[in-house]
C-alpha cells in the first residue's frame, strides 16, 4: 500500500492511498468465501454454492460492502503508518463514484483534520483570587428571610390599610345623578390594582388608611366596555364598604417554622443552612478560580484549530438552542431567525470550547492526569444514586448500559478528565488577593 500525505493547512491533511491489486483481490476473495459459506441456494449443499453464481446474484451488494470495509481498513492502516491521529470529520473524495474491481488497484483520497501542535506553557502557579467559603450569620439570616418570604400567607389584620394590602369589600357603582348602577359583593381588592376607570392615585388615596367597617368613595369614568351600556364613558362614583383588611405576612422565624421544615429547633435549622451555604460558597469559589485558570491558559495560547471540530461544536450548540426554543413553544420562523442571529456567537463559543478541549488534553498529558475505571465506576454510582427514587432504584451497571446505548460513555470520560484538570489547576494556583465571595 502506498500513502502520500499533503499538508493542506495547519490542522488539515490530505491522504492519497493506493491499494495494490493483490490486496484488493485478497480482501474480495475473503468476502466471497464468507458469502459462499453463508448463502443457501436450492440445489446446492451449504457452503458449496459456486463463487460465480454468488457473484452473479449478490456481486454488487458484496462489492459495495467491500468498498466500505476496505476504505476503513486501509485508511486506518495509512494513519497508523504515518503516525496521524484524525479528529473531527473524515471526508472521502468522490465516495459514490469509487469502485472496487477484482484485479484492479483501489485509489482514494481522504481529507482529515489532525490535532494542533503547540507548546503548553506553565500550568502551575496561575494567579487566582481568593474566596471566603464560610457562611456568615448574615448569610443565614438572608436565607431565613427567603424561606419565610416563600411561606407568606394572607391574614386578616386590625390595622389600617397599608400599601400592598388587600381589602375584602362590597362596592357599588353610582351614576352622575346619584343612582345605583351595579353592586358587587365580597370582592377582594389590592391597593396597587385600581378598579378599571378609577384614577390610580385617587384609588390608592381612598383605600390607604381605611379599616374594617369604613366606607370610601372614589370618582370613576365608566369604561367603554362597562357592563351597563347606559353609563359608558360617563362620570360617576364608586361607593365602597370595607369588611376586612388582609395583609400578606411572613411567618415568624422561630422553632415552629423550623419544625414545619422537619428540624427540631430554629438552632438546628440555622446550623443546616450554614452548612449548605458554606458548601455552595465553596463550590462557587472553587469554580471561579478554575475559570480564572482556564481563561489564563486560553489567553496565553494561540492555537490553530481543526475547522471540522469547530463546525461540529457550532452545529451542536445551535441544535440545542433550536430544541430549547421548540420545547418553549416557539414557531419555526422565530427559531430560524434566532439561529441566524446566533451564528456568530455560536461560532465564537465553539472556538473557545475546542481550544479548551486541546488545552485540557495537553495539561492532562503533561502532568500525567488519567481517568481510571475506578473513577468511571464511582461516577456511574453517583449518577445512579442521584436519579434513584423510592419507587425506582438504579445501579451503576444500568447507567453504564444506558450511556453505551446512547454512545455517551466517552463524554463521561472527557467530563471526568476535565474535572481532574480543573482540580489540578486550582490546587496548584497562586492566591493573589483576599477578596471575599
Amino acid at each position: 500500500m502506498e500513502v502520500q500525505v499533503a499538508e493542506t493547512g495547519p490542522c488539515s491533511r490530505s491522504l492519497t492511498i493506493t491499494v495494490p491489486p493483490a490486496l484488493v483481490d485478497e480482501h474480495l476473495d475473503r468476502m466471497f468465501a464468507q458469502a459462499q459459506q453463508q448463502i443457501q441456494m436450492k440445489g446446492f449443499r451449504p457452503g458449496k454454492v459456486p463463487r460465480g453464481l454468488v457473484e452473479k446474484r449478490f456481486g454488487p451488494s458484496i462489492l459495495a460492502e467491500a468498498k466500505e470495509q476496505m476504505l476503513n481498513r486501509f485508511f486506518g492502516e495509512a494513519c497508523r503508518k504515518q503516525d496521524l491521529s484524525p479528529v473531527g470529520r473524515i471526508a472521502i473524495d468522490g465516495f459514490e463514484q469509487l469502485e472496487v474491481k477484482p484485479g484492479s488497484p483501489l485509489q482514494f483520497t481522504a481529507k482529515i483534520d489532525v490535532r494542533p501542535t503547540f507548546e503548553l506553557k506553565a500550568a502551575k502557579g496561575l494567579e487566582v483570587e481568593s474566596y471566603v467559603g464560610e457562611a456568615t450569620d448574615g448569610d443565614v439570616d438572608n436565607a431565613l428571610k427567603e424561606i419565610v418570604h416563600q411561606k407568606r400567607t394572607i391574614q386578616p389584620t386590625q390595622d389600617a390599610v397599608h400599601d400592598g394590602d388587600f381589602v375584602k369589600c362590597d362596592f357599588t357603582f353610582v351614576d352622575g345623578g346619584g343612582k345605583d348602577v351595579l353592586t358587587r359583593k365580597g370582592v377582594q381588592l389590592n391597593t396597587r390594582n385600581a378598579i378599571h376607570g378609577v384614577d390610580e392615585a385617587a384609588y390608592t388615596e381612598a383605600l390607604i388608611g381605611a379599616k374594617a367597617g369604613d366606607a370610601r368613595t372614589m370618582p370613576i369614568t365608566f369604561p367603554a366596555n362597562f357592563e351597563q351600556e347606559a353609563v359608558r364613558n360617563q362620570t360617576g362614583t364608586v361607593r365602597l364598604q370595607v369588611h376586612e383588611v388582609l395583609r400578606v405576612s411572613p411567618p415568624p422565624i422561630d422553632d415552629a417554622l423550623a419544625k414545619g421544615l422537619e428540624f427540631e429547633s430554629l438552632e438546628a435549622l440555622r446550623a443546616d443552612l450554614k452548612g449548605r451555604i458554606t458548601q455552595e460558597k465553596t463550590r462557587l469559589g472553587k469554580a471561579r478560580q478554575e475559570e480564572q485558570c482556564l481563561q489564563q491558559l486560553l489567553d496565553a495560547h494561540a492555537i490553530e484549530l481543526p475547522q471540522s471540530l469547530i463546525e461540529e461544536q457550532q452545529r451542536a450548540s445551535l441544535g440545542a438552542l433550536a430544541q430549547r426554543m421548540q420545547q418553549g413553544g416557539a414557531n419555526d420562523e422565530d427559531i430560524k431567525k434566532k439561529l441566524e442571529e446566533s451564528q456568530a456567537e455560536a461560532h465564537q463559543d465553539a472556538q473557545r470550547r475546542v481550544r479548551l478541549f486541546f488545552l485540557i488534553e495537553a495539561v492532562a498529558k503533561q502532568h500525567k492526569l488519567f481517568v481510571t475505571e475506578t473513577d468511571v465506576e464511582q461516577e456511574l454510582r453517583a449518577i445512579a444514586l442521584a436519579n434513584s427514587t423510592a419507587e425506582n432504584q438504579f445501579n451503576s451497571t444500568q447507567v453504564r448500559e444506558h450511556l453505551e446505548r446512547e454512545n455517551r460513555l466517552g463524554e463521561l470520560r472527557l467530563a471526568l478528565l476535565e474535572r481532574k484538570v480543573r482540580d489540578f489547576l486550582r490546587e496548584n494556583a497562586k492566591i493573589v488577593d483576599k477578596k471575599g465571595s
